[in-house]
């Protein structure tokens, strides 16, 4: 695992998702069809060309030669992370199989619940909202790290997709937006794969 920037990014995702959920943002559903479209419109200078990842069930263009350690499997959940030379940035997805249909503020509400039972680090959302994509935003940082990212949800499929930097440190901002990017290129696979 990645020197706790695993942990500390999720952490921030909980956290938000927590805040976001009990200020009961609306959800939409969303379009595998609307995000491809998106998907082919980014500008991927300094991505890898897409790519399925049949693990996670999205397509996506992380950054070049970033690192990208084992992707994590167990009952709950498939997260794989990529971070930059310098380990002060990274990306990640974490895809979720949930028993029933969940919207995305209740996954990051639940991601939320089981981290805090672990992690001490006080988080803060700093921002939340909607796209017209369906996907569900947030910002939040912790003592160590900020980070923004957006869940998605379609039926009982579920995916968080973050970026995020160590703070104190001195990230380069071409990083930083190069793993906004990143996550910004994922799109869930068609139903039928």
């Amino acid at each position: 695992m990645y020197r706790a920037f695993p942990r500390s990014v999720v952490c921030g995702i909980l956290i938000a998702g927590t805040l976001a959920a009990c200020a009961g943002c609306q959800s939409q559903s969303i379009s595998a069809t609307e995000l491809e479209s998106h998907q082919s419109r980014l500008n991927k200078t300094g991505l890898t060309a897409l790519h399925v990842n049949s693990t996670l069930r999205i397509t996506c263009a992380p950054p070049e030669q970033w690192e990208s350690p084992l992707l994590q499997n167990n009952v709950i959940y498939s997260h794989q992370q990529w971070r930059s030379p310098d380990d002060q940035v990274g990306m990640g997805v974490a895809y979720i199989r949930t028993p029933v249909p969940l919207s995305a503020e209740t996954i990051l509400w639940f991601a939320k619940a089981h981290y805090s039972e672990t992690h001490k680090s006080r988080g803060r959302l700093l921002g939340q909202w909607t796209d017209s994509l369906g996907r569900y935003w947030f910002e939040a940082e912790n003592d160590q790290y900020h980070i923004s990212g957006y869940a998605m949800t379609r039926g009982r499929d579920a995916w968080v997709v973050y970026s995020g930097f160590r703070l104190g440190g001195k990230s380069p901002q071409t990083e930083i937006a190069l793993a906004a990017k990143g996550a910004d290129s994922v799109a869930p696979l068609p139903q039928d794969q």
